[in-house]
């Protein structure tokens, strides 16, 4: 294992927390929006989409690197791992030369944890590609703590009581996770290009829910490749195989991207009073929004 202070100096600047605060939102502190947080996001609004470019929109520990490798094996058709440059390298929050994009021949795949308001107007008004990824919010928090307190900058001594006070409760990190979930679905419900993928589908029904994505991407498959490609992402083969650019981000330089990929995990967390109080503001928030999350096994 690398010794974090081994590290390079540039590596040891990708501390994504304390947050920065900007316009009543915190956000992952990127170097590019540590400096300047209005240019960047102007910059992602100009970004100059092609026609056929895809734009992975995904809240934060909802499968981004599940669904990217996906979408990687059904866009290049091979069930080879890492066909593509890791999440980093298209992560449009994150970049400081978008011209670096400009050199890819193949159809793009870019990445974004930003809510439909912060999308590249070219790619909405081209009406490109968007795929959206989503998680029920209660595991998709524990996924986000367990890892986030991993992570270079992050106090180690950082208690679930903290972060679900600071976090879940304060929800404000990337805009929110409440205004992200309806902005993106009030997108998906009026916008063909849009195309929704719910984590626990993914887990519970592969074969279909990656076959409703090629034919969404519009690329070639047969049944023997869809069962090739879900056999291939299969949480555990994902986890011993998928590159993880953000060891770059941890405090020790290694891996903690991928942790259980269960459903229902949150019961191990969320006390009686914590998810009571969630509930209540679930149901405030998500008025009139309708998505079918799955909360446990039966």
């Amino acid at each position: 294992m690398m010794d974090p202070k081994s590290r390079a100096d540039g590596d040891l600047q990708l501390a994504i927390y304390p947050f920065i605060e900007y316009e009543e939102s915190t956000y992952f502190a990127w170097p590019c929006l540590k400096e300047n947080p209005k240019k960047q996001f102007q910059d992602i609004k100009e970004f100059p989409s092609r026609d056929d470019d895809i734009l992975l929109c995904t809240a934060p520990k909802t499968g981004t690197h599940w669904v990217h490798e996906i979408i990687c094996m059904l866009v290049d058709h091979t069930t080879e791992y890492n066909s593509r440059a890791a999440t980093l390298k298209i992560h449009l929050d994150f970049m400081t030369d978008f011209q670096l994009l400009e050199a890819e021949n193949r159809r793009r795949i870019l990445h974004s944890h930003l809510p439909w308001s912060f999308l590249p107007s070219k790619h909405i008004d081209k009406k490109a590609k968007v795929v959206y990824v989503n998680r029920n919010p209660k595991d998709r928090h524990v996924s986000q703590y367990n890892w986030l307190k991993e992570m270079n900058g992050v106090p180690p001594n950082w208690t679930w009581k903290q972060y679900y006070e600071d976090v879940v409760i304060n929800d404000t990190l990337l805009t929110g996770w409440f205004n992200y979930t309806k902005e993106m679905t009030n997108a998906a419900r009026n916008n063909k290009n849009v195309h929704g993928v719910l984590f626990e589908d993914l887990k519970l029904r592969p074969i279909e829910t990656i076959k409703q994505l090629a034919e969404f991407l519009e690329v070639p498959f047969d049944d023997q490749f869809i069962a090739e490609v879900a056999d291939k992402n299969v949480f555990q083969k994902l986890k011993d195989h998928k590159q993880d650019a953000t060891v770059a981000l941890s405090r020790e330089y290694k891996s903690v991207l991928f942790r259980k990929g269960e459903i229902g995990d949150w019961k191990n967390w969320f006390s009686v009073s914590q998810n009571e109080q969630f509930d209540v503001m679930y149901r405030k928030e998500m008025e009139g929004v309708e998505v079918d999350f799955t909360y446990e096994i039966q």
